[in-house]
């Protein structure tokens, strides 16, 4: 096995690591992830691929520096470039493993899109995979959830993850396999003192499991569940995918118009992996919405009237159903400031998670329309968005005066232009493992989704 890794993981780049653009690797220094710039070095360089390895520092321990030096010092010997990444935030008291994983991806993010790499190596193993599938299942999980990591996902974090895919070549390989044929290679690899920290829960049942396994359970058995339901899920997604593509429809300025009839004939379940695909997509929030918060945007369907939920509305009339930005979330409530839409670097910002700003010059303001359109002086470009959606709409001003409106088309690009992204996360959500959707706003929004 140890002799057919190199070829095997060759392989399995030459399949999946499509992208056009460098490609970018992530490496703490640990055996798996130092086995993997090795083992993607050798195919860069074969087939004359630019490769960036990613190492992030913490800032939890001092020894860290000097680790994220010596990865860089490794890939220069190998003939990769490599970038040290720094988290310099605040550090939480409690959950401070999830909140380095979340920043440890967002600075990941950031430096692919820095250099346009679209694919982003990680080094995760058959006991990872494993690892994870028990964790899911010890906290109570559905059948989803047990599905483990994917050989091929979409980034995490958004907006800055949104055009970067996660590949893991190695999840079918053994964590003891890769350190072989490290010393083999005579390389030596980090040790993270925190693996033998049993205050994590993963560690725990790593060594759980490394008792099991001297018991005679194989591993591998978790983590073969974990892709057996990945292909339950890839099917249920893709019966999602045609559900939209029958009964949604998606306008430039931001809403999704749905045939209620035929949604609501839909199974269950698809339909609310519909709805978290839409409710992502038109929130522009980061995180996953709650179910909860789904059940009452399905339930409204059966009723005329209107109920928000997850940063969405949700109006339902004998005229047509219409899901759009929650106005109040972007506008401010009495008991909820609006606060500052914009996130992402100052060249290349993205408003309320929705929309990229582009070429967009310092006299002009980005914000919301407002209940009164103020600066807007022909009214007549509304026509056609439903009056509720309107005071939430993204503009442009310069000196008071609404020179961009999103969703309408512009006569000039003084003022910059408006690019919306949510077509991208409603088909990259429902398709995972799909390349990007780009889309040019002058054309029907109708998802094309195969």
């Amino acid at each position: 096995m140890r002799q057919a890794l190199q070829p095997r993981v060759h392989s399995w780049l030459d399949r999946h690591a499509t992208a056009p653009g460098p490609l970018a690797l992530a490496c703490s220094g640990g055996s798996d992830s130092l086995a993997l710039l090795h083992l993607t070095a050798s195919w860069a360089k074969a087939r004359d691929r630019a490769l960036l390895v990613l190492t992030v520092d913490h800032g939890l321990r001092p020894e860290a520096a000097a680790e994220t030096r010596s990865v860089a010092e490794i890939a220069a010997q190998l003939g990769a470039a490599c970038e040290i990444l720094h988290w310099t935030s605040a550090k939480p008291q409690t959950g401070l493993q999830a909140a380095a994983r979340q920043a440890r991806h967002r600075l990941l993010a950031e430096a692919c899109q820095a250099v346009g790499a679209r694919d982003l190596l990680l080094g995760h193993t058959l006991d990872d995979q494993a690892e994870t599938v028990w964790m899911r299942l010890q906290a109570g999980g559905n059948w989803r959830s047990l599905t483990g990591m994917a050989p091929v996902s979409r980034s995490p974090v958004w907006p800055e993850g949104r055009d970067v895919r996660l590949l893991r070549p190695l999840l079918d390989t053994r964590r003891e396999t890769l350190q072989a044929w490290l010393r083999e290679r005579g390389q030596a690899w980090v040790e993270d003192p925190s693996n033998q920290d049993t205050a994590y829960t993963r560690i725990r049942i790593r060594q759980r499991l490394g008792a099991l396994e001297a018991g005679g359970f194989d591993p591998s058995r978790l983590a073969a569940l974990g892709g057996d339901l990945q292909d339950i899920q890839q099917a249920e997604d893709l019966s999602a995918a045609l559900l939209a593509r029958r009964t949604v429809s998606l306008t430039a300025w931001g809403g999704a118009q749905l045939d209620r009839a035929a949604f609501q004939a839909a199974a269950p379940a698809v339909r609310y992996r519909v709805w978290e695909a839409l409710v992502l997509a038109l929130s522009g929030v980061p995180g996953l919405p709650d179910r909860r918060a789904l059940a009452r945007l399905d339930a409204q369907l059966a009723q005329k009237g209107r109920v928000t939920a997850a940063g969405t509305l949700l109006d339902v009339s004998d005229k047509a159903v219409w899901l759009v930005r929650d106005p109040g979330a972007v506008l401010g409530r009495v008991d909820h400031a609006a606060g500052d839409r914009l996130s992402g670097p100052v060249h290349a910002p993205v408003w309320d998670g929705r929309f990229a700003l582009q070429a967009v010059p310092s006299s002009v303001t980005p914000g919301v329309l407002g209940k009164d359109y103020a600066g807007l002086e022909d009214r007549a470009c509304l026509d056609g968005i439903p009056g509720f959606a309107r005071s939430g709409l993204l503009c442009l001003r310069r000196e008071g005066r609404v020179i961009g409106l999103a969703g309408v088309p512009s006569a000039g690009d003084e003022g910059g232009n408006i690019r919306p992204l949510f077509l991208h996360r409603f088909c990259t959500r429902l398709l995972p493992a799909q390349p990007p959707v780009w889309f040019d706003t002058s054309e029907s929004l109708q998802p094309v989704l195969q």
